[in-house]
């Protein structure tokens, strides 16, 4: 399932990228949780998470730097952002909420049908979320011209 995940988030963000920001994107190492280690969501100055329901429980993060998000926000609108403001925040989440979808759409047919919950974004560091700590998760990173980030699915152990 791990190269399934890694490969639906790799054909989706590449898809989103080059239609929806024209950023030629390169993908890096992928990297699963050790079953043995408990979940815990990433550190990082922004993330946007989408959950799942139905044939997928969990969700994805897209995790970056501040300013790779202000980055991608202005390249999916074409204004430019300093600081990560309502629009900008607008932006980012709706980026992820895509690539939520396109790994809904390549994931479905073998899951079941996959329900996606809106966007949320966290800004900063100092925040405390809760999450099962049974979650297995796979990291894809990523690097286009004005940095890193990368895209994590976190999922329920398929049974």
């Amino acid at each position: 399932m791990q190269n399934e995940i890694s490969k639906a988030i790799v054909d989706s963000v590449h898809d989103i990228f080059l239609a929806f920001l024209s950023l030629e994107v390169s993908p890096g190492p992928a990297i699963a949780k050790p079953e043995f280690e408990p979940y815990t969501p990433p550190e990082s100055e922004a993330t946007a998470t989408v959950g799942f329901s139905g044939g997928l429980k969990g969700g994805i993060h897209l995790s970056c730097p501040m300013y790779v998000a202000l980055a991608l926000a202005a390249s999916f609108s074409g204004e430019e952002y300093t600081e990560m403001d309502a629009e900008a925040s607008d932006g980012f989440g709706e980026l992820a909420n895509m690539v939520a979808g396109g790994l809904q759409s390549r994931l479905s047919e073998k899951h079941g049908e996959i329900n996606l919950t809106p966007p949320n974004v966290i800004r900063g560091s100092n925040f405390a979320m809760s999450y099962n700590r049974s979650l297995n998760s796979i990291k894809q990173y990523f690097r286009i011209e004005h940095g890193p980030f990368f895209v994590e699915c976190f999922y329920m152990p398929v049974a």
